[in-house]
């Protein structure tokens, strides 16, 4: 391609223009002057008196991080303000600062695309294979439970990359290099990113205690990573959500705040454990692989855990982990571990929980969604560990939370 020369004058100082001022009015000038500052102060006043005039009732609490290196954009956090004693002025105040400190943590130490200086986080180690690294507890403690569920998901890092690309595609005639489902020599590869991902014999997270870990490759995949360029062995894509929604919940409640609910845009959500309060939500029905519509609403207690995996984008957020097509036909990052192919088993699919949080559920939950087939009696027995399904079977909703109730049925749906 041909590179032209770049427009060498377009940051030098331009030239200078002489301007003659009159020096009549002086004494009017300066009166105006005072004006407008009188008139600035006046509405500073008026914008801090604003801040701190909160009233008692329920807020959105913001990040209030001078750069964007937070993760706040991915949830929102709302707060029933004037219950701790110190006023909901103050109150709104120090909520916001502890939020915001837990949002930049979360966002350094969960980051797969790039380092952080305070934190080993996973870009640090997918850069630093096969020797010891010490992490932060949250960190170490996302991968245990990764270990304790069984899980292989987060050792897909290499196909998320490509489903990755191929979410962004804009027509759908880009998709072919990217969609397994479309080109048989993707289909392939992911197939063999899933073989290397499902043995611990070549990808394996070594606990070692002390919030230290090694993230053990082989050889083989090594040289194989070398070949196609992969340099991210590991990464929690869809989950990550999951477990930092968690650990803003977990920070925020150790510190004493307890009547609020956080929800992110990607299907998470925890309430936390304020006594006496009730949340609601809505239950969406699939009409058709192109259409939702909402079905009921329910209604469950305080310290609710809720899960939500989905075919189909519910809203413009979710869109940066799919890609539909015209015909309905949806890519997602619903993941098979056996073979790397994103897979559905039902449209919509519902936890909840009050003993276990975002993340264990989404672990449990993802291989029996990212499925041909919804496996009913694997389903049914996520009851027995305080896991309860929601969903849609025709017109039909299924309820097995104890807990919660339906309000405002839609028109041709029912209860079971």
């Amino acid at each position: 391609m041909k590179r032209t020369a770049a427009e060498r004058t377009v940051n030098q100082p331009q030239p200078v223009e002489r301007v003659n001022v009159n020096e009549k009015g002086t004494k009017k000038r300066v009166v105006l002057l005072i004006v407008a500052i009188l008139v600035a102060l006046g509405a500073f006043g008026y914008g801090i008196g604003t801040l701190t005039n909160v009233e008692t009732g329920w807020y959105v609490i913001e990040a209030t991080s001078a750069s964007e290196m937070n993760c706040a954009q991915d949830f929102v956090f709302r707060y029933d303000l004037g219950h701790s004693g110190i006023g909901a002025a103050a109150e709104n105040k120090a909520l916001s600062m502890l939020y915001t400190e837990a949002t930049e943590k979360a966002y350094q130490i969960f980051n797969a695309r790039e380092n952080s200086l305070p934190y080993n986080n996973i870009y640090f180690l997918n850069r630093n294979i096969n020797q010891p690294v010490q992490v932060d507890a949250a960190l170490y403690n996302a991968f245990a439970l990764s270990e304790e569920t069984g899980s292989r998901y987060m050792y897909l890092g290499p196909a998320f990359q490509e489903y990755h690309s191929l979410f962004f595609c804009t027509e759908e005639w880009e998709t072919e290099g990217y969609d397994p489902y479309q080109n048989e020599d993707q289909k392939a590869y992911l197939a063999r990113i899933a073989a290397f991902a499902c043995d611990p014999a070549h990808i394996q997270l070594q606990l070692m205690g002390d919030n230290t870990v090694q993230l053990n490759v082989s050889e083989e995949y090594q040289a194989f990573a070398k070949e196609y360029g992969i340099r991210d062995f590991l990464d929690l894509y869809l989950l990550k959500n999951a477990f930092i929604i968690d650990y803003l919940a977990d920070t925020l409640q150790s510190a004493g705040y307890t009547r609020g609910v956080l929800s992110s845009y990607d299907g998470y959500t925890r309430c936390l454990s304020g006594q006496g309060l009730t949340y609601a939500n809505p239950v969406y029905a699939s009409l058709d692989a192109l259409h939702v519509t909402e079905a009921a609403r329910v209604q469950y207690p305080a310290g609710t855990a809720m899960v939500q995996f989905h075919s189909m984008p519910l809203n413009t957020q979710k869109e940066l982990y799919y890609f539909q097509f015209k015909n309905g036909d949806t890519r997602t990052a619903y993941l098979d571990e056996k073979d790397g192919l994103c897979k559905a088993a039902i449209p919509l699919l519902t936890v909840t929980g009050r003993e276990t949080g975002c993340a264990e559920m989404a672990l449990r939950l993802m291989p029996l969604y990212a499925a041909e087939t919804l496996d009913m009696y694997a389903l049914q027995a996520l009851e027995g560990e305080g896991i309860y399904p929601l969903y849609c079977d025709g017109s039909v909703i299924h309820i097995t939370d104890p807990a919660m109730t339906a309000e405002a049925v839609a028109e041709g749906f029912s209860i079971q």
